[in-house]
């Protein structure tokens, strides 16, 4: 026996929601998740909704319970952990401070940065540190 076909039902305000994400949808991801919900909601199968868009049968599967259970935030990327910070709070207060005292002189501020905290870091690590917390001074102002 067969298992019964499944179909998304949308009321107009989830229609214009889902069509929204689908043709103005920031990312990829969700607008091939708002496409298969509307798909579903014109009466494609799961299994043609799979061959449309080309994907395995149960991440067609997955959309749909996402979407029934969360509505259109169940269609967003969920946040995924990066890679832990090579820097704690203290240290990167210390590069801080070490930019005051030895500014556009990023050779001695790695030196300086391994001397005081024991750590080895790449240069390039100190540099994409330095671009997430340090705040540009004008450097053509006059003094």
């Amino acid at each position: 026996m067969s298992k019964p076909l499944r179909f998304i039902s949308l009321t107009p305000d989830q229609q214009r929601i889902v069509n929204n994400a689908y043709q103005y949808g920031e990312k990829r991801a969700l607008r091939r998740r708002a496409h298969a919900i509307l798909l579903s909601h014109k009466g494609h199968t799961i299994n043609q909704i799979r061959d449309i868009l080309g994907v395995k049968r149960d991440t067609v599967s997955t959309w749909l319970s996402q979407w029934e259970a969360d509505g259109i935030d169940g269609l967003q990327d969920k946040p995924r952990d990066g890679r832990p910070n090579l820097l704690n709070d203290g240290e990167i207060a210390l590069l801080q401070q070490l930019v005051e005292d030895h500014p556009h002189q990023l050779p001695v501020l790695h030196a300086k940065f391994q001397e005081k905290t024991g750590k080895v870091v790449s240069r390039d690590t100190l540099r994409r540190a330095l671009k997430k917390t340090v705040t540009v001074v004008n450097v053509f102002a006059t003094r």
